[in-house]
């Protein structure tokens, strides 16, 4: 495991990771089967947009109401529809150590060349208890890992110290954060010692630019599927320092206000649906967006991002 991370290391990359990388939505037929054209064709979407990495099944993707074996097939369709050497990052479902060991072989067999892993749900867990989890994963797990902190979902959060304990292990390959919190953001970039190669993302689209500037790498963001060129500009203006960042971090805010509306994940489906790149179909139990709410995210869409901008160029998809 240590040696894909070896930038010296012939034929392997110095990082699993990309910088603009899409939280990827799961396009979902009117039987809720995986939909591999709407797949295929948001996959092009997003990467000719400027993007540089997939991540299927998180949280935008509805994962943890997909079954093993769809999501499984889902990373399968996004690796046979993505350039080789394109990072793919499925996330992680399981709280139990073992099956999600099983998550984790089932996607390095489809094409993942990364992982996602939250901490276990359910039971509060202390600081030893998560760094046990990730260090026994850590040990056996056939593909690099993120860290994935998001507890609004997991109610556990993955303390900076852990952060810290984790990013020495040749396997743990950096963090996804999700917290929404730029102070514990800014910690642990802070905790993570110079020298290692630990790659620090954000989940929040809307703090692209703030987390950039306190030591991040990228982001793994909802947005990216819908508007991957604001997301990749807004990254390349950052990090160049340019005057703009400030207005294009002002505009991708718009568009992710706008889409949390209709509630998450389904506003991202309704907007992908209007720009003709996926149908709203929601994973059950999840609902679709009525309409009402479609044609007011129309609106607001339009009035961000033009009318001739991303939305309506392919035709809406019901």
């Amino acid at each position: 495991m240590d040696t894909s991370r070896n930038p010296d290391a012939p034929g392997t990359p110095a990082s699993p990771i990309g910088t603009v990388m899409a939280a990827m939505a799961t396009p979902l037929d009117d039987a809720g089967a995986i939909d591999t054209a709407s797949v295929s064709r948001l996959v092009s979407h997003i990467l000719e947009g400027g993007a540089d990495g997939l991540c299927p099944a998180g949280s935008t993707g509805e994962g943890p109401l997909l079954s093993l074996a769809k999501r499984v097939y889902l990373v399968e369709s996004v690796a046979a529809n993505a350039p080789k050497g394109t990072p793919i990052i499925p996330g992680t479902l399981s709280v139990n150590p073992d099956e999600t060991l099983a998550d984790i072989e089932a996607y390095s067999h489809a094409g993942a060349t990364a992982v996602l892993v939250p901490p276990p749900f359910y039971y509060p867990l202390g600081d030893g208890a998560v760094a046990d989890f990730y260090e026994y994963l850590a040990t056996r797990s056939p593909l690099p890992i993120l860290l994935y902190n998001i507890p609004a979902m997991t109610k556990v959060s993955i303390a900076p110290s852990v952060v810290s304990q984790l990013a020495g292990h040749g396997a743990i390959a950096g963090m996804k954060d999700s917290s929404r919190d730029m102070e514990y953001f800014c910690a642990v970039a802070s905790a993570v010692a110079s020298g290692v190669q630990f790659d620090l993302l954000t989940g929040s689209d809307t703090l692209l630019a703030a987390s950039l500037a306190s030591g991040g790498k990228g982001t793994i963001a909802a947005s990216v599927n819908l508007v991957p060129d604001l997301a990749s500009a807004l990254y390349a203006a950052s990090m160049s320092g340019t005057p703009d960042a400030r207005d294009l971090q002002a505009k991708l805010a718009q568009v992710v206000f706008a889409c949390r509306k209709p509630g998450f994940p389904a506003g991202w489906k309704a907007a992908l649906s209007l720009a003709g790149l996926c149908k709203a179909n929601m994973a059950a139990p999840l609902r679709p967006a009525t309409s009402q709410a479609k044609e007011t995210l129309r609106a607001e869409l339009e009035s961000v991002l033009g009318s001739k901008g991303q939305l309506g160029s392919k035709g809406q998809v019901p």
